[in-house]
């Protein structure tokens, strides 16, 4: 009889080059999402994992270990269908199989699920040939029902591209061309083999007899007449193993990432697919790590998430399932080994048939309940977004504010999704009276008031939707706040600023310059631009301009995903003022600039630097569940400070930042919020008289 052998060198080796392979696959995706805006540090993946849900957590397990127990059902019937004899009873067949899960990702191209065929050889007295056809043809059948899912989801949530669809296509028609070799051209080129069954070569022998071996399993398994039984156990494995993915997917997103818990299931599933696809590919990985996130995390970014959050969703999830799969697996394993015995040749006992009705239904009524619950918690949410101010009701009256509120007498305008696409909106202080100032199908972000109040420039999308996060596709629009007349000023331009005396526009383009826009002449010219700049001859992309009284522009860049602030001086010269900061302000006295750093209670604080001494020192970080401070701006009188904060959602298109206000040097604690609403609110600015 056959044996299989596992050698401890090639082992080795293959455990080798599978770590290689995951280092170097996880090492240029954290590299590729490090240009994006984020956090995809270390410590934050273990933030993530820490603020995941529990409860789910748990349910997964469950619902993975009912994947174990139809595996094994699935896997006894196979056997039995190719004329094996040696078949394990259910108990153990069901510890082999969990510790199958445990090895299928371990070496490359799953080549860990040989330990199910050794455990069955070494073990059970299973042959070879037994095992190895019971996997091709699970294999075959999770094709088999995993690309008509594929479709479905496409043709029901839609995916960016025909690409999902045409693997699907080609999967199913390599199945069927597989299939139609295994019947009819297989058993001709084992007519080859034959004769060296007798061959006098001991290596040749084996190899023939083995490939002999195969080819009888393969036909008595083909003729057995099973396959409608183990297609309906293929379709429960596939439907808990996603009901439990998406568990999931939404632990850990709805407590750290608001615009992926916001995606719909059918959306979900198709990255989960989409990081299967990848998985299966002949990349040499350990766990699978590196090859599986890639697939799902490409098909989120295609969606709309931001690449950081997507990798760091993703490996979650693959840490979160392969810490149950491993768990589950050395359990089983250490009772295979406590049992030492030869595993019993017992099938299933009982009406499989009946049972696989039974355990279809309950599956599908899992997977059914997942579905709607994620999709009713989605609409929720959207619903939620569309409507203005929906728990409007906990906000404070201009009498229940503090009396420095009660005397203002001005505006904040900023950008907010509430009612779809982001529009610009404004609330007039100290009434809290909020109108909206733009209705453009279009995406509206980044308002700022000019100087004299009467004026506002924004940025417009090229298109409907239009994520933040490329800098590219917009336009620069001028709005007169009296008549309400919009003036398109500049192509291709985002992050508008104004000069302090209102008559020039500095604003951000290509993204490697930065552009001074005359609004008395009309004209257009490079203010800086990085890779030609004297002293910045690195084509590195420069973002939120802001320039004092003496043409001094603050600034900050991006060099390989690191941000850094920057102040540049009339003569060119540029000094560094905090690295891993953003969104660098100049004050409107010109005497410090202020901006955006790491440090706070949740992650994000604001700093001040002033320049003539040199010093940096902390100015605000709110002391309650809104403590992600981004998106400051001043009064000009230096007064009051605006800003957006939220509880630590970082994504700028749809996480849930509310707008404060600040009085200056106050207690943080005493910060007003002015909006209270589940959308999106960003990018305020503020106008006092």
């Amino acid at each position: 009889m056959t044996t299989l052998s596992i050698e401890p060198r090639k082992l080795a080796t293959q455990l080798a080059l599978a770590t290689g392979g995951s280092l170097l696959v996880l090492a240029a995706l954290f590299y590729a999402v490090s240009f994006s805006s984020g956090d995809a540090s270390p410590a934050r993946l273990l933030e993530v994992l820490k603020s995941s849900s529990w409860f789910f957590f748990g349910v997964y397990a469950v619902t993975m270990l009912a994947g174990v127990v139809v595996r094994a059902w699935r896997y006894t019937v196979l056997l039995k269908a190719s004329g094996e004899q040696a078949i394990p009873d259910f108990k153990n067949m069901s510890l082999i199989t969990a510790v199958r899960g445990m090895t299928v990702d371990l070496l490359p191209a799953r080549l860990g699920e040989l330990v199910f065929v050794f455990l069955l050889n070494r073990d059970a007295g299973t042959k070879v040939s037994s095992g190895l056809t019971t996997l091709l043809f699970a294999t075959l059948l999770d094709i088999l029902v995993l690309a008509p899912i594929t479709i479905a989801i496409g043709l029901i949530a839609g995916f960016p591209n025909k690409t999902p669809f045409l693997l699907a296509l080609i999967a199913l028609f390599i199945v069927v061309v597989f299939v139609f070799g295994l019947r009819f051209v297989f058993p001709r080129v084992i007519l080859y083999f034959e004769p060296l069954t007798e061959s006098s070569n001991r290596v040749v022998r084996s190899l023939a007899s083995l490939v002999v071996s195969i080819n009888r399993a393969v036909q008595t398994t083909l003729k057995a007449g099973v396959f409608g039984q183990v297609i309906g156990l293929t379709f429960i494995i596939r439907l808990l193993k996603y009901a439990g993915l998406l568990l999931l997917f939404y632990g850990i997103t709805r407590s750290n990432f608001s615009g992926l818990a916001d995606m719909g299931p059918l959306t979900v599933l198709g990255a989960m697919i989409a990081s299967e696809m990848s998985a299966s590919l002949p990349i040499p990985a350990l766990m699978s790590f590196g090859s599986w996130e890639v697939g799902g995390m490409t098909l989120l970014s295609i969606a709309g998430a931001l690449p950081n959050e997507a990798l760091l969703t993703m490996l979650g999830i693959h840490i979160q399932t392969q810490a149950i799969d491993y768990g589950v697996g050395i359990s089983a394993l250490a009772a295979l080994l406590l049992l030492g015995r030869r595993i019993r040749e017992q099938g299933v006992n009982g009406d499989t048939g009946r049972g696989v009705c039974w355990g279809c239904a309950l599956a599908f009524t899992v997977f059914a309940a997942v579905l709607v619950y994620f999709g009713m918690q989605s609409m929720k949410r959207q619903n939620e977004v569309n409507v203005a101010d929906v728990d409007a009701a906990a906000a404070l009256s201009p009498e229940q504010r503090p009396a420095w509120f009660r005397d203002l007498k001005g505006m904040v305008v900023w950008s907010s999704n509430r009612f779809g696409n982001h529009d610009i909106l404004k609330m007039t202080l100290p009434d809290q009276k909020i109108t909206r100032l733009t209705t453009d199908k279009h995406t509206e972000t980044y308002p700022r008031i000019s100087p004299d109040g009467k004026k506002l420039v924004f940025v417009r999308s090229h298109k409907e939707w239009q994520s933040q996060r490329d800098v590219k596709p917009w336009d620069v629009w001028l709005k007169d706040l009296q008549t309400g007349e919009e003036k398109l000023l500049a192509k291709w331009g985002t992050a508008p600023d104004w000069s302090p005396d209102g008559k020039t526009i500095y604003f951000q383009r290509s993204p490697n310059q930065i552009i001074a826009y005359d609004l008395v002449s009309g004209k257009e010219a490079v203010f800086m631009e990085s890779g030609k700049d004297q002293n910045m001859r690195t084509a590195v992309e420069l973002y939120n301009p802001s320039v004092n009284q003496k043409g001094e522009m603050s600034f900050f860049f991006r060099n390989h995903g690191q941000p850094t602030n920057v102040i540049r001086k009339t003569d060119g010269k540029v000094d560094i003022v905090h690295r891993e900061g953003c969104q660098i302000t100049w004050s409107p006295s010109g005497k410090y600039v202020f901006y955006v750093a790491h440090g706070g209670k949740q992650i994000n604080l604001f700093k001040r630097y002033f320049p003539d001494s040199g010093k940096a020192a902390p100015w605000l970080d709110l002391p309650g569940d809104f403590s992600h401070e981004y998106f400051p701006r001043l009064t000009q009188d230096e007064k009051y400070l605006v800003f957006g904060a939220s509880k630590g959602g970082h994504e700028h298109d749809m996480a849930d930042y509310e707008i404060f206000l600040w009085e200056v040097n106050s207690d943080p604690a005493q910060a007003q919020r002015l909006t209270f609403n589940k959308a999106n609110d960003s990018w305020p600015d503020i106008w006092i008289k």
